[in-house]
């Protein structure tokens, strides 16, 4: 069945930078071809587990499709789950710590149509979706959010995309609300999420000793925060899209 488009034509792009690799990154809205890269990169074989959240299960089939359907209803599509097929694990074969590198899993928030900014935007590079920026409520009643980001094509990664997109992001939400700080959680074993957040000016502000489990092997829980006075300050020296290379993410 192939998903009926409801909503206007042109996504809407939030915001857009340029990576020091020449890598165009726009944070965009969802389209109906989105939802089934989506929903495909959900899938238990992509190495993308590994590393967002990997003490987290990985989504079966009904709480993915939960997922993107929601996604779909908030944007104003109609998306129907395709029949799936036998997919393995990625992680039995997982590359050395570090080779790849994603924020970790916010897990799925409840839905809010109205919420602004947006819960969750595409990571667009040439048309594609080769990811997506998130954020949930910590603390709601203390305005204290938590922000993600994932690269879910390994084809992509190694080029700025990630840090330009947490870049873009953090902006983004810093000017569309009136925060006054943003985090995001990873684990010790994702060396390049703490090296893409020190690169960016995120302080680390919490570790949680030998408090994730990965393969039988126990990591410590990061935290890394960056506070609104902090962030406009580096922006005004540097464009958020102007990262040199050679980051994983």
């Amino acid at each position: 069945m192939v998903p009926e488009r409801i909503g206007p034509v042109a996504p809407e792009i939030y915001s857009r930078g340029v990576t020091a690799t020449g890598s165009t990154v726009a944070l965009r809205g969802w389209t109906a071809p989105d939802l089934d890269a989506f929903r495909a990169w959900l899938r238990p074989e992509h190495d993308w587990h590994c590393w967002d959240g990997p003490y987290y299960p990985v989504p079966i089939d009904a709480e993915a499709d939960s997922l993107v359907t929601s996604l779909a209803r908030d944007n104003g599509l109609i998306w129907a789950p395709q029949p799936e097929g036998d997919h393995s694990s990625c992680c039995q074969d997982r590359e050395q710590p570090g080779s790849s590198c994603c924020a970790e899993r916010p897990g799925i928030p409840p839905s809010e149509s109205q919420a602004a900014p947006p819960r969750r935007l595409v990571v667009d590079v040439d048309g594609e979706l080769v990811g997506t920026v998130a954020w949930y409520w910590e603390s709601r009643e203390t305005e204290w959010a938590r922000m993600g980001v994932t690269v879910y094509d390994p084809a992509v990664r190694g080029r700025g995309i990630g840090r330009t997109a947490l870049a873009l992001w953090t902006s983004l939400l810093f000017e569309r609300t009136p925060w006054v700080r943003l985090d995001f959680a990873t684990w010790s074993g994702n060396r390049a999420m703490l090296s893409v957040g020190t690169a960016l000016g995120f302080v680390e502000e919490a570790r949680f000793r030998q408090a994730r489990v990965v393969e039988g092997v126990r990591y410590d829980s990061v935290v890394m925060g960056v506070l609104r006075d902090e962030w406009c300050a580096r922006t005004r020296r540097q464009a958020p899209g102007e990262f040199e290379p050679g980051s994983r993410v």
